[in-house]
């Protein structure tokens, strides 16, 4: 039995004619209302697709408040932007900034005293989100990567422009410090047949992170087959719930 309510959302994003689709999942009676944790999906993934679904369900039955959306060309927003994300991309990324905006003014609107604290966990092309304008968002106390190329060049067949590249690319915008330990947690299977498995070592080392900040896994592919609730678990356990 779900323990939860869920409401869609529209997310605007400033100085633009476009609202982002989203879904919040509020916990029945909890006690965590400052607490949210933003799901960001895989390329042409979505809040209604099944992985992203799974997460949020997951975490919203643990009492957390989670809210997850559609990326610019993805899902619902698609049809204000059509779907060409390629030249959407700096702004899937950027937009991320405008999602945690619209938190702050729904605790502001709910007349919630304390600050939202915000953790962001997604797999991918979220993941990368994640490792770059989350990486250097004040706001966001924890990034939960699952899956994440080190540096972006390409998709498929498709080759990204330089200066798209530097805006996507964690290399970019990943640096060394001593919170990191307690701020990044790494996935990755060593079967994934799309994002190399050495990512999360380029990752790993370059940020000095120990062991521990790292769940590897032999076999599971793209999708973490077998290990979603392994990684609900140790995800809770780095947020302290």
């Amino acid at each position: 039995m779900d323990h939860f309510t869920t409401q869609n959302i529209d997310i605007p994003i400033k100085d633009e004619n476009l609202v982002l689709k989203g879904t919040i999942y509020i916990p029945s009676g909890s006690t965590l209302l400052n607490h949210w944790i933003i799901i960001l999906p895989g390329l042409l993934e979505h809040r209604n697709s099944k992985f992203v679904k799974f997460f949020s369900e997951k975490f919203a039955n643990s009492g957390i408040n989670i809210l997850s959306y559609d990326y610019r060309a993805h899902g619902e927003t698609a049809l204000q932007t059509g779907k060409n994300w390629l030249k959407m991309l700096p702004q899937i990324f950027s937009d991320s900034h405008e999602v945690i905006d619209w938190i702050y003014k729904w605790h502001k609107n709910q007349k919630l005293k304390n600050n939202p604290k915000i953790h962001l966990f997604g797999r991918s092309f979220g993941g990368a989100i994640i490792l770059t304008h989350g990486f250097i968002e004040e706001r966001v106390s924890k990034l939960i990567a699952l899956c994440t190329r080190y540096d972006y060049h390409s998709v498929g067949t498709i080759r990204f422009p330089e200066q798209t590249i530097k805006k996507i690319s964690p290399h970019f915008f990943l640096k060394k410090d001593p919170q990191n330990k307690e701020r990044i947690l790494l996935a990755h299977c060593k079967d994934d047949n799309q994002i190399p498995f050495e990512n999360i070592l380029f990752i790993k080392d370059y940020l000095d992170l120990p062991e521990e900040n790292t769940l590897i896994f032999e076999k599971g592919g793209h999708s973490f087959k077998g290990h979603r609730d392994f990684i609900v678990e140790k995800t809770l356990e780095f947020l302290k719930y």
